[in-house]
């Protein structure tokens, strides 16, 4: 008896040895798998464990990447949303009876062809940036340099280095692999292009059309032709009242409790310009001579009319009344030091040179009345510019739709527009300008803009007119485009200028109606159409065909991933620490394929 107790005895010893020495040896790397891996992916319960998550990751990632690169890229969240797609696929191939045999397996892995699985809506960008191709393959190292044989070794070796995986585990990581490949493979399989499809995609994609085109900016407008009277002002205000009340109260916190009326004339200059210092002593020069010409008792609006670079210049340079805050400061800085009545010294901003005068200091009531006609005057002026502009395009419209070309109907146009304000040619010259021409079919106020203001086009002092006006209407040419391309700069959003072009059938063709711009309204008539030919289709087809196909094939994958995510795997949860990108000072020196990642 007391032999067996000690034989017993040394059992319970030798078996707690062993326990100690299997769980706690030194270098065993077994204390993380005792608590078990962590889950990347986990759906309805399944779980896609880390160690695929890292496999995934450095197969995805080419060799020596630059780890700055993948984190902008944001590769670990975009390797999570792999292996969810991929769980998804292999989920319903259970359904349709797919599998992958042993045979099928080893010959894919001993040609050295590893499967990664990528988003669907990224493999086309993310795909071919990696290296990978749509097929999702990354090829490893497993033939042997001098026979080109499989070599065992080799393949064990890259398996451990890349994959951090034991040769089995890497199969088995694999197979899943390659049945959500298959499934893949089977979705695209079902999409069929006919090469009368292709031949329509590549004739929208192939043909060109060239319009030109008249653009109506409301600037223009707004500059020369809404008469802004106050007579006019006052006329719009009351009727349109609570338009009025309701934008005054929002902008009447810019007016109190002071703001201060104020012109000014601006030499403008460019800090950036290739020759800069030439450029800013011409702009002191030109303020130097506008302020000597109002010591010498000339009007400042009228000097300003003639010689300010601001857009202010047709209104006599006048800025309403401007509060605090909404100026650059060494204006605002002069605007509030000088008293009524004062001209300043040409005062340098960002901008130009100025010279400033106040013409009245308004406090509390007096601000608050002269904001609200201030604001009156703007949103008259807007809704009048943007009337005039639609008015103009509609009536060019018109006259092409009736045979003319659109070059003769603008210049009809323009030629019988007459400035209503002072900063335009007056009356009287472009009579007298007229006679001397002998022009008697010409408008008054087109023919001041092309004789003596013509020779100085480009001048900085010469007055903003008709035919000086930077938005002033023109014909422009488009340059070749098809029937995705952008025809017109600055097209309104929501309007497809390049297919309202594509639906006009012969040259000279107008559509139906104008086309909103940003600013404004713009006309274009049909100038040149240039078919896809069949030559360029023979030269063209296979790639087309092939083109296509991928692309559709792409957007089934895509569609049929999403069902799925509908039904067998709405509830999905990512391991953030593992799918957040580590900032840059906490991955400095970290390689994306260290040896403590996924172990």
């Amino acid at each position: 008896m007391n032999r067996l107790s000690q034989f017993l005895g040394a059992a319970v010893v030798i078996a707690i040895s062993i326990v100690f020495v299997v769980n706690f040896r030194p270098a065993a790397n077994t204390q993380t798998r005792s608590v078990g891996i962590s889950c990347a992916v986990e759906i309805r319960g399944a779980c896609v464990p880390s160690t695929e998550f890292w496999a995934s990751y450095r197969l995805l990632a080419p060799r020596n990447a630059d780890a700055a690169r993948l984190r902008a890229m944001g590769l670990r969240r975009i390797t999570a949303e792999g292996l969810y797609e991929r769980w998804l696929l292999t989920e319903d191939a259970k359904r349709l009876g797919i599998t992958v045999s042993d045979d099928d397996l080893s010959a894919e892995l001993f040609a050295g062809r590893a499967h990664v699985s990528l988003p669907a809506d990224k493999v086309r960008q993310v795909g071919y940036s990696l290296g990978l191709g749509e097929e999702l393959l990354r090829y490893l190292g497993v033939r042997n340099r001098t026979t080109k044989k499989f070599d065992r070794k080799l393949y064990e070796r890259e398996v451990r280095s890349l994959t951090k995986m034991s040769e089995q585990d890497f199969r088995d990581y694999q197979r899943h692999e390659m049945v959500a490949a298959r499934m893949r493979d089977l979705i695209r399989a079902r999409v069929h292009v006919g090469e009368n499809e292709a031949f329509e995609q590549f004739s929208r994609e192939k043909s060109t059309r060239t319009v030109d085109y008249a653009r109506f900016d409301r600037r223009f407008y707004g500059d020369l032709l809404v008469d802004d009277s106050e007579k006019a002002v006052l006329a719009w205000a009351d009727a349109n009242k609570e338009e009025l009340d309701k934008t005054w109260e929002a902008r009447k916190s810019q007016y109190l409790p002071e703001c201060r009326v104020a012109r000014h004339v601006l030499a403008r200059f460019k800090p950036n310009a290739e020759d800069a210092d030439a450029d800013k002593l011409a702009a002191q020069e030109r303020i130097e001579k506008a302020l000597a010409r109002i010591k010498k008792g000339e009007d400042f609006a009228d000097v300003a009319r003639e010689m300010s670079d601001d857009t202010s210049a047709p209104r006599g340079g006048d800025l309403g009344c401007v509060a605090k805050g909404r100026m650059v400061k060494p204006f605002e800085d002069k605007v509030f030091e000088l008293k009524v009545g004062d001209i300043s010294d040409p005062v340098e901003t960002e901008y130009g040179f100025h010279i400033i005068k106040v013409e009245q200091i308004a406090k509390d009531e007096g601000a608050e009345k002269i904001g609200r006609e201030q604001t009156a005057r703007e949103l008259y002026v807007a809704h009048e510019s943007e009337r005039l502009a639609a008015e103009g395009a509609k009536q060019i419209l018109a006259a092409v739709g009736g045979g003319k070309s659109i070059r003769e109907a603008l210049d009809a146009y323009v030629a019988g527009l007459v400035p209503a304000k002072a900063g335009g040619v007056k009356k009287k010259d472009a009579a007298k300008d007229e006679k001397k021409k002998g022009a008697a079919k010409a408008k008054e106020g087109e023919k001041a803009g092309t004789a003596d203001v013509e020779k100085k086009d480009g001048d900085p002092s010469a007055p903003t007119t008709i035919a000086t006006h930077p938005h002033r209407p023109t014909v422009e040419t488009s340059l070749a485009f098809n029937i995705s391309g952008d025809p017109i700069p600055s097209v309104k959003p929501g309007t497809d200028a390049g297919r309202i072009a594509f639906e006009l059938e012969k040259v000279g063709d107008v559509p139906r109606d104008i086309v909103p711009l940003d600013s404004g309204y713009a006309v274009i008539q049909l100038k040149e159409k240039a078919l896809a030919t069949q030559e360029q289709w023979d030269k063209e087809r296979e790639y087309y065909v092939s083109a296509m196909r991928s692309a559709k094939q792409n957007d089934a994958l895509t569609g049929y991933l999403r069902r799925l995510r509908s039904t067998i795997g709405s509830e999905v949860k990512y391991d953030q620490t593992l799918i957040t990108e580590p900032k840059d000072k906490d991955a400095e020196g970290q390689e994306p394929f260290s040896e403590e990642e996924g172990e």
